[in-house]
């Protein structure tokens, strides 16, 4: 080969190699250009709708006309925001936002839209001229913020590895903050609301315990009641139920760190029946408050009422409230009103239900279901023989016994003890039904048909028991549990007859759940004691057997009272937030969640007895 044809051949292949390698540059240049873009939509995105959550709170919160008028104006270039980020998305992610989007993407990106399109139209005929309203755009803002948020929070959490435990927690305390922030507002309230009792009533409502320092029928608009209805909605069932089906919608997908996130924090037992079971977590909440609220309805006397809108908010707010075990009340005098005691005791069998259904946790809730579901399959015929069989879990034998025990024996204890006391001028039917009611009661929430303040001291010291049990596992319900109770029982019986396994039913309980069992009820004992002796520093002139009673209330989210909220310091009243947000959260779980990743070598040494009596 002639020489210059060698040096041609070497200048070509440079040519192409250069040309190569400028394609791969202004490649990655383009890539980290676009990541770059839409790492500020993203962080901007974030903020408006931050922003856009607070405008719309201060919009119907306040009652001045110019203000809402700059907020309205706000919301619009918020508005204008979202679509172009939304087209951005269409024309650079065309992956993320149309292969791989979920059914509320393609929703909440409609209806954004939807509101930029119609915007700059002349007004339109009916019916489509509500699609110009303000309430039609604060809703597809409202939806698009939210929406958007709880998937940028699943990914925070899979990014930084957060322990699920410390999740939930940050979780209560956004909406704690949230709720004492609206309960604040002008329009929440007929007169004005401290600080410290704004986040009293918010964290109570949050962590479904229903002690309050205000009466609430009272201090609070109607408005003012829907805020409160929405934190004791999330928080009985979780703000991480709620972010996972509304991430889960939009996202149309998640990873394996999140679903397992996910799967830990509600009853799933494996990840393909995550979805199915938050639905159905929701779903049954929906259906078991509607039913109570349409039996609550048709059984509290209509006299009590100036409209059948404000028994049906009555009704409303009753059926959430009980399932929930929060324990508010809208109405003067609690269930405590004596149109309701003189009417009829259906209304307080109906709470009866609630309270139980909220308090035995959805896990048994589950289970019953699957166990039904697989008998009328049998019944009908489409069971098949080689289908695993659907049994009642341990979990499920052992807290439906011990709830019914407790509940039987609570009842039959406050008809002895109150026979001639509170109960006295009642008829016998309902000294049976008023019996039952505070029997469920002081596990799972803080109503009150009969002041607490005048029951016997044997009454008291049995409801701070009944109390500090509580309900269920991953109920709406406080206190160490049910399960934890029957745990310990169980040890104790396989201690002294000798059994070196704890057992029931023909399984085994591992070891690992009785050290718990005994670690949560030694906690929960100790914490008691740190804040009983706490309050009692900081109000010497109240009664000991009322600091007890209020503390354990609150530390085990029942939220009844011997009349001590109303008349504490707001140092205590800080003091009682706290063992309110310890009792729902767990104080076990958020010590293990602070400390459990720290790596401690463990040493064997030899082993040697200690003397127990």
């Amino acid at each position: 080969m002639p020489k210059h044809l060698s040096h041609l051949e070497k200048s070509i292949k440079r040519a192409i190699w250069k040309q190569k390698n400028s394609s791969v540059h202004k490649s990655k240049d383009l890539s980290y250009r676009l990541a770059k873009l839409d790492l500020f939509f993203s962080v901007i995105t974030t903020l408006s709708s931050l922003f856009c959550l607070i405008g719309i709170a201060f919009f119907f919160g306040i009652n001045s006309g110019d203000v809402s008028d700059w907020i309205l104006a706000a919301l619009h270039c918020v508005l204008c925001l979202f679509t172009l980020n939304i087209l951005l998305g269409y024309i650079f992610s065309y992956d993320t936002y149309v292969k791989k989007a979920g059914v509320l993407k393609w929703l909440v990106n409609f209806l954004i839209l939807i509101n930029a399109a119609v915007h700059f139209l002349p007004p339109l005929p009916s019916p489509f001229h509500y699609l110009q309203a303000n309430t039609f755009l604060f809703v597809s803002l409202a939806g698009y913020s939210i929406i958007f948020l709880s998937a940028k929070a699943l990914d925070a959490a899979q990014s930084y590895r957060l322990n699920p435990t410390l999740i939930l927690a940050s979780s209560f305390l956004v909406v704690i903050a949230s709720g004492t922030f609206l309960l604040m507002l002008p329009k929440s309230t007929r007169e004005p609301l401290d600080l410290i009792d704004a986040l009293f009533i918010s964290t109570s409502a949050v962590c479904v315990t229903g002690l309050s320092p205000a009466d609430i029928s009272q201090v609070f608009t109607n408005f003012g009641l829907l805020i409160l209805s929405c934190l004791i909605q999330i928080g009985g069932l979780g703000l991480i139920t709620f972010t996972s089906v509304f991430a889960i919608f939009y996202a149309g997908q998640t990873s394996i760190y999140n679903q397992l996130l996910i799967k830990d924090m509600v009853y799933s037992k494996t990840m393909d029946a995550l979805l199915p079971t938050l639905l159905y977590i929701l779903g049954l909440t929906l259906m078991i408050e509607a039913i109570g609220a349409v039996l609550i309805y048709w059984s509290v006397p209509a006299v009590l009422f100036s409209s059948n809108y404000e028994r049906g908010v009555f009704a409303a707010f009753h059926a959430m409230s009980a399932f929930c075990n929060a324990g508010f009340s809208n109405v003067k005098d609690g269930l405590s009103n004596p149109v309701l005691m003189n009417g009829s005791q259906f209304f307080y069998l109906v709470i009866c239900f609630l309270m139980f259904m909220g308090s035995i946790g959805f896990p048994i809730l589950i289970n019953l279901k699957d166990k039904l579901v697989a008998a009328v399959k049998q019944k009908i015929g489409l069971s098949f023989q080689d289908e695993t069989k659907t049994r009642f879990d341990l979990n499920t034998k052992l807290v439906l016994i011990l709830s019914a025990v407790l509940t039987a024996t609570g009842a039959f204890l406050f008809f002895i003890l109150e026979f001639n006391g509170v109960l006295k001028d009642l008829p016998f039917f309902s000294k049976l039904v008023q019996s039952l009611f505070n029997s469920i009661l002081p596990r799972t929430t803080g109503f009150a048909s009969v002041n607490p303040a005048d029951f016997h001291s044997a009454t008291i010291l049995m409801i701070c028991v009944l109390m500090w049990i509580g309900g269920s596992s991953q109920s709406m319900a406080g206190g160490v549990k049910v399960n934890t109770i029957a745990v310990l029982l169980l040890n104790l019986k396989s201690l002294i007859f000798g059994s070196r396994n704890t057992s029931a039913f023909n399984r085994t309980i591992p070891h690992d759940c009785v050290m718990r069992a005994y670690a949560v009820a030694s906690s929960s004992v100790l914490a008691i004691l740190f804040f009983v002796f706490s309050l009692m520093l900081l109000e010497p002139e109240h009664s000991s057997q009322a600091i007890i009673f209020e503390v354990i209330s609150a530390i085990c989210t029942v939220g009844s009272s011997l009349g001590l909220t109303p008349n504490l310091c707001w140092e205590s009243k800080a003091l009682l937030c706290c063992a309110m947000f310890l009792g729902r959260v767990g104080l076990l779980s958020v010590m293990i969640g602070l400390f459990s990743g720290r790596c401690y070598s463990e040493k064997v040494f030899p082993d040697e007895n200690i003397i127990i009596n």
